[in-house]
């Protein structure tokens, strides 16, 4: 009798979802035209962590946290009356199953744990602050997140936006909130919608 020859067949590797219908190349075209080449002092950590998502600009977790295929950032200055007003921007491509409504979820899930928390942040240049969220608004977007927190010489508004395969984190900082950040997010809702839907 001939022995009996057992061929096992490893499994293919099932292939990863393209990044589409924005593409990994694209992740530039993500920020805003006022983004200049100078670096800002970004957050780089929240104490408690489980609130790194509202402030850290390092890294941020609402943008990282989902396995970004590309990634990209930018800081630029303007002016809300006498104060300035630093603004960071930070951005992702995503594979295709992204799943832009949980990305949302999860966001607010951290922002709403995190209401009314005292929580201190540090910056690139190893300024501390300590900031408290302020009662949150609504966007008017389903798409759109935003929140504000305040310290004694520090505020700052922000937003996240996610659509498609692609998420843009905002952050506006001054002496004082008020900035109108909520017209930066939909100003990036419409960069993204313009990327995804002029795809070829």
């Amino acid at each position: 009798m001939t022995a009996c020859t057992r061929v096992v067949d490893s499994p293919q590797p099932a292939p990863e979802p393209p990044v589409a219908p924005i593409t990994a190349g694209q992740v530039g075209d993500l920020l805003s035209p006022d983004v200049t080449n100078g670096d800002g002092n970004l957050f780089v950590t929240v104490d408690p962590a489980e609130c790194a998502g509202v402030a850290r600009e390092v890294d941020p977790p609402f943008i990282v946290d989902h396995d970004p295929a590309a990634y990209d950032g930018g800081h630029w200055m303007t002016i809300n009356g006498a104060l300035d007003v630093y603004v960071e921007e930070m951005v992702g491509v995503y594979r295709a199953d992204f799943d832009a409504k949980d990305a949302l979820a999860q966001s607010k899930h951290t922002i709403d744990a995190c209401q009314g928390m005292t929580f201190r942040v540090t910056s690139m240049a190893e300024r501390e602050y300590v900031f408290e969220l302020l009662p949150q608004v609504d966007s008017g977007s389903a798409a759109i997140l935003l929140w504000s927190f305040k310290g004694d010489t520090w505020a700052c508004d922000s937003a996240f936006v996610a659509a498609h395969n692609a998420a843009i984190e905002i952050s506006t900082c001054g002496p004082a909130n008020g900035y109108d950040v909520r017209s930066l997010a939909e100003d990036a809702l419409q960069r993204i919608e313009k990327l995804a839907n002029t795809a070829a």
